[in-house]
């Protein structure tokens, strides 16, 4: 255990603090000394833990898990989770700086990264939840909302407070929601806006959704006072997300040293990692670390740079991927790199821009709507065209999550649309982003392949 908590970053003092802590909310969890054990060999497999950027934001995301599990038990008079809920992360940090009684997680996003990618163990959860009503094979629900409906019904997680989702992108969230209601009386929220924007009238039509947005944010906001019994003011929401500007800037200047570097210097597995720490509650306490962290990895990666070293080959094909790397299972990302393919890009880092810096903090929180998913799909497609072009790649690697129906609609969609725009090569490749029991080894490997074959054959 010691071990592993030191490739998670955990200094010697932190180390002897936390242990204890830590071994019971892995207990709790089912996770065995054999677990721990295959958890270190696939740090060292899967990630560049010698970074100590990757380190410092692996420690950040084990303790939020490790915080979840024993919230209640630590004395959490109000315990809430967000789930698939841009802005979140926004509230939850307002709300866990203002009170220390207050507990605010964005669910299983922590869970998935530490007990999926590390431990390899999300299946069971899973399947608690398959027994219940979300099913696996034909129906194929995804397995995002398995994770947050499966902790609960396996009773790992404190049953909290309020969970709060959002229907921007996917409708069976709310829809998950409403099951745990009514099979365990838990309270819900959900926040909502109208996506229908047309391409021709783009800037203002996303105006009128972010007012929409804006709107029940507000609602929710209202409804969480309650829950917390204290008010949720404008400053205090302003105030987290001008703190966390200096995150977004840390994080752009991560994705562009791995956009232009030959060779490149990290794998796309440890997407995953930013993702999740993007995510957390981070009070005015603790942002700082996650700041910290990811500028030391700017540093890292930089001097690796300067060095010449890189995961592929100098002059490796690059390729932008389709949807963010896998939340519970680093194996494709790791295999497209050992084939000597590098992916540079996600589609779900574009970000349209909004018109102007608004200064009501809900609009604030609302401009995620701006990010490729949420997006329009002629405006995504386009996005997706355009930043082939700016990064030159020689192909895309079209994975569509097929447990998601407004995913899955689009991605035969892009195909076409790529390979006429740009003339390049594309892997349209049948996926689900949460679930490892997709991973085929033998068939991505031969299909990875030919598509390179592709690649160089330009």
């Amino acid at each position: 255990m010691m071990e592993l908590l030191k490739l998670c970053g955990f200094k010697a003092q932190e180390i002897k603090s936390e242990l204890p802590r830590v071994e019971k909310a892995f207990n709790r969890l089912g996770i065995t000394a054999e677990d721990i054990e295959r958890g270190r060999q696939r740090l060292i497999k899967y990630y560049d833990i010698e970074l100590e950027g990757v380190r410092k934001a692996l420690r950040l995301c084990l303790l939020e898990l490790v915080n979840t599990v024993l919230a209640r038990e630590e004395g959490k008079a109000r315990v809430l989770y967000g789930f698939m809920a841009p802005g979140w992360e926004t509230i939850g940090a307002a709300l866990v700086t203002e009170s220390k009684d207050v507990f605010s997680v964005h669910h299983s996003w922590a869970f998935l990264l530490i007990v999926g990618c590390i431990f390899d163990k999300v299946v069971p959860v899973f399947e608690a939840a398959e027994k219940k009503w979300l099913k696996a094979g034909v129906v194929a629900h995804c397995s995002n909302v398995k994770a947050t409906f499966g902790l609960v019904a396996s009773d790992l997680v404190p049953r909290p407070d309020l969970v709060v989702t959002s229907g921007y992108l996917c409708e069976t969230s709310p829809k998950t929601l409403d099951l745990l209601h009514e099979l365990y009386d838990m309270p819900v929220c959900c926040y909502d806006t109208c996506l229908d924007r047309e391409f021709k009238e783009y800037s203002k039509a996303t105006k009128r959704i972010v007012a929409l947005s804006a709107k029940s944010l507000r609602r929710l906001v209202d409804r969480v006072q309650e829950v917390v019994g204290f008010e949720i003011t404008e400053d205090m929401l302003s105030e987290v997300i001008n703190a966390r500007k200096a995150l977004n800037t840390a994080m752009r200047k991560l994705r562009g040293i791995i956009e232009n570097s030959d060779p490149l210097p990290l794998n796309a597995s440890h997407e995953t990692i930013w993702m999740c720490l993007n995510s957390l509650t981070l009070s005015m306490d603790t942002l700082p670390e996650a700041i910290d962290a990811i500028n030391t990895l700017c540093e890292e990666l930089q001097e690796r740079v300067r060095q010449g070293v890189g995961v592929v080959e100098k002059g490796a094909p690059r390729i932008l991927a389709i949807l963010p790397s896998h939340h519970a299972d680093p194996r494709l990302e790791h295999l497209v790199a050992e084939m000597g393919i590098a992916i540079v890009a996600l589609d779900t880092n574009l970000f349209v821009p909004y018109e102007k810096t608004p200064r009501d903090p809900y609009v604030r929180m609302s401009i995620g709507l701006q990010i490729s998913l949420n997006t329009s799909l002629p405006r995504r497609l386009l996005m997706i065209v355009e930043e082939c072009q700016r990064l030159n790649v020689a192909g895309v690697l079209d994975r569509f999550h097929v447990g998601c129906r407004s995913i899955a609609g689009d991605a035969i969609i892009f195909e076409n649309a790529i390979k006429k725009e740009l003339g390049i090569p594309v892997l349209l490749m049948e996926w689900e982003n949460f679930d490892p029991r997709v991973y085929n080894h033998e068939q991505f490997k031969s299909r990875l392949e030919v598509f390179k074959t592709m690649l160089t054959g330009r």
